[in-house]
Formats: structure tokens, sequence, C-alpha cells
């Protein structure tokens, strides 16, 4: 047998290993090493270390529950995002080098779990992370034969009398209760793009492994109040349920790990994707005038740019809060307002001509992200399936709050390393004047890392 540890499978990659190797499983619940719950327009912070064993598994989690203000006794999560809404900002650092950072990660978030099935929302989501984004029929009352629009179905029987449904019980959060309020968990790779691809050799590095929360404050933006609730109350994170399960995977019967490492693991190349946050504020007169933005990563490779346009006002007392993209207004007829969309970089443009069709719009995100499990109402404002959205209650919230408010854009660049002048945003958007008011335009751009290994040490730099 080889000692160089040539033979030895690539552990690294989240991929099949194509022998048949003994694993192990050792899981430790850390408790954060800095921890400050924040306050009404502070953040909250929280940092984990790692030990450096094994190879982290990249779906550990991050236990965390919440705990609303004394006199609220029925608040929930936004159902898109679930308790990722809490996330300000994640940093994934190897000793003084940073893998990942994202700022207003919970807005990113919104976009990537938009992405999953109904289905899994259902089964899954609502009680691992607090996503419920799945939906079903609204049948009427007289015949329960057809339906009448469509809405939020988490396994609970509408209210044929009060027109709303609500959480189930064990995901109800009382503040008078707090020992009765649920725990959810954040899945790391859904923190850190890096370890959607790659595992990390903890035994291998030589320097401490930091994992770095950043909270919203404590008011406005942790939860959502259900309707005849007291607004404005502090939520605090429950310090004794914030635990980051580490489970650390083993190879091998005998030396595997140890040939793997004086092996190939010598020098270990990394390539990921990071994502820069562009923020600007902005009006809807100014977009329905025509914006150009200038978004930066100039000499970079960036394979696409995600674009959102927020109602960054929208608090506690609406279904999504401020993690939303608005459409375009609609006219009285029913027609969407204009809008045109095109990217520059490199002195070319990304479309010949700019995109104005919502429904092109929509194929282009799928085509850049995948397929979104929305629907076209929620999209784009446009279009109805047995009515459209129910004005039927989500925890007393109209459920008509989330038509239109998924207007996530997302291209996919193909013209190369962006050049010296950047990337140029082109966009002409009739935002909503009233009620929904776009005040804030968030773009993440993709970027393409490289990390060495190299004898226990770190380097990270762009491609």
């Amino acid at each position: 047998m080889s000692s160089d540890g040539d033979d030895i499978p690539d552990f690294l990659m989240l991929d099949q290993i194509p022998a048949n190797y003994t694993q192990q499983l050792e899981t430790d619940l850390l408790e954060p090493v800095v921890f400050s719950q924040g306050a009404a327009t502070t953040d909250g912070f929280a940092r984990f270390t790692l030990q450096n064993k094994g190879f982290l598994h990249s779906h550990s989690k991050i236990f965390v529950a919440l705990k609303p203000g004394a006199t609220q006794t029925d608040v929930f999560l936004q159902p898109h995002v679930g308790i990722g809404q809490i996330v300000k900002k994640a940093v994934l650092k190897i000793g003084n080098k940073t893998l990942n950072e994202i700022d207003s990660w919970a807005a990113l978030h919104a976009v990537k779990s938009s992405l999953i099935t109904n289905e899994n929302n259902l089964e899954r989501e609502q009680y691992m992370t607090g996503r419920v984004m799945n939906h079903g029929f609204v049948y009427n009352d007289d015949s329960k034969v057809f339906a009448d629009a469509y809405g939020l179905d988490n396994g609970m029987e509408y209210d044929s009398t009060g027109g709303r449904v609500n959480q189930p019980s064990w995901a109800r959060m009382n503040g008078a209760a707090s020992a009765e309020c649920p725990s959810y968990s954040i899945d790391l790779s859904d923190l850190f793009p890096f370890l959607k691809v790659n595992q990390l050799p903890l035994y291998l590095i030589k320097e401490p492994i930091n994992i770095e929360i950043t909270f919203h404050p404590t008011t406005q933006q942790r939860v959502q109040i259900s309707a005849a609730q007291p607004a404005g109350q502090a939520c605090e994170i429950v310090r004794d349920e914030l635990k980051f399960c580490a489970d650390y995977i083993y190879y091998g019967t005998s030396d595997e790990m140890d040939r793997y490492a004086q092996g190939r693991g010598k020098d270990l190349n990394f390539s990921f994707v990071d994502y820069r946050l562009v923020e600007h504020t902005t009006s809807p007169t100014q977009l329905a005038s025509g914006l150009v933005r200038n978004l930066g990563m100039a000499n970079r490779m960036v394979p696409r740019v995600i674009s959102l346009f927020a109602a960054d006002g929208q608090t506690e007392d609406t279904i999504f809060g401020p993690n939303n993209s608005m459409a375009p207004s609609q006219s009285a007829s029913g027609v969407a307002g204009p809008v045109k969309y095109n990217l520059r970089y490199n002195d070319r443009f990304e479309f010949t001509s700019d995109v104005d069709n919502l429904s092109r719009l929509f194929s282009i995100f799928q085509q850049s992200e995948g397929v979104p499990f929305i629907t076209r109402q929620e999209f784009s404002d446009c279009g109805t399936v047995a009515g459209g959205l129910t004005d039927d209650t989500y925890q007393g919230r109209s459920q008509l709050g989330m038509d239109g408010h998924m207007f996530n854009l997302s291209t996919r660049l193909t013209n190369g390393r962006v050049g010296q002048r950047g990337v140029e945003l082109h966009i002409t958007h009739d935002a909503p004047s009233s009620g929904r008011v776009v005040d804030l335009l968030r773009c993440f751009c993709e970027y393409v890392r490289v990390a060495r290994l190299s004898g226990g040490y770190m380097e990270v730099y762009n491609a």
C-alpha cells in the first residue's frame, strides 16, 4: 500500500467516495465563546470556535430559540425565511483570514429559500428552520369542492368563519412561557457557500477556526407579530438554547487520515464563491426615471448578480418584513408597470436589448438560480390561480401582503472576467409609490475565491 496517501480518496469534496471507507461521526454541542444579546438599536453577536479535529460536516447546525416580549403571547417567523431572519451577517474565519463574509444574509437567504420545494417546506423545514412557504388551495365556504383562492398551507385547517389560518400550537412563541418556545436550526452550508461544495479538514489546520454571527437588533426585526399583539417589544435570543452542533467526521479504521495528511493533505486548494453586498438608497421616482448603478467587482470572476428592490421600511407588523423585493405596480386595468433591466460590463451589455418582459425576467432567474417555488402573483403581482392569493389571514396578517413581494432578479454573467470599470446595473422600475415603497436597491454579486491550505495555514485570495 502506498505511504504517500495518493491512494486515499479526496475527502474534501462533497461527492461520492469511490471506496468502502468506514465513517465515524462525533458530535459536540459548543457554547459561544462570545455572546451579546444586543439592544433596540444595537446588533447582537455570537462567536463559536471549532476544535481542530476530523472533517467538519457541512450540515452542522446552529440551534436558536427566541423569547418574545413579556406581553407578546403569539408571534411568528417570516414564512419564506424562518429563523434565518434574525441573522444580519455571517463570517467564517480561519486565523485572521476570512473565507466567507455575507452582509444582509437574511435577504440573500430569502432568495435561496425560494428554491425549496413546497413539500420540503411543509414536511421538513417547518419543523427544522421555521420556513413554511408551502402553497395550498383555499376552498370556498359553500361547496368545499372548488377552490376560490390559494394561500399558505402549514397543515392547519382554515377557519371557515373567520377566514384565517394560524401556526400549530407547538410553533407559537409566547413571551410569558419562554420555556415552551420552539428551538430551530440554521444549517452551516446555508450560512457559508464555501461549505456547499467543500468540507473543512479541521485536523489539518493549525489556526483557530471561528464562526461569527451578527444578529439584528432586538426590536422590529427578529420576529413578526400577530394581529393585536403589542408592537416594539424586545425579542431576545435564549442564551441557554444557543449552541453550535458540530459534527466531526473521521474516515477509515487505521491510518487513512494520517496518510492523507502526509500526502495530498500537505497542499490543498479550494475553489468557492462568496457574495459581496452593494446597497443604494433609492425611491420610486428615481427607479421610474431609470437608474444606472456601478456595482464594482473590477478584475474579478463574477458568475452571477442578484438584484432586489426592498421596501426596507416594512417591519414586524407584516408577513415578510424587510426581506422582500417589490414588483412593478399595476395600472387600474391590471397591467404591470414598465420595467427595463440590463447589466453592462467589459463595454458590453449582457442582453442585446433591455429585458422588459416579466415572464422573461422570471425565466432568466430560473436559468441563473434554478426553479423557484413561488407563484406568478408573488413574483410579479400578475396572474392568478383559482382567483389569486387569498385575503384570509396568516396569524392575523392578510396574505395579500405576499403578492409582488418576491420580485427577485438574478442573471448569470457570460462575458468572462469583469474589467476595470466593474459591473453596471441598468434598471427602470415602476415601483409602488405608496404603502409598499421601495427605498433600498440591494445587489449581491457572487464572485469566485480560492483558498490554499499549506502546512496547516490558510491563504485566501480572489480568483
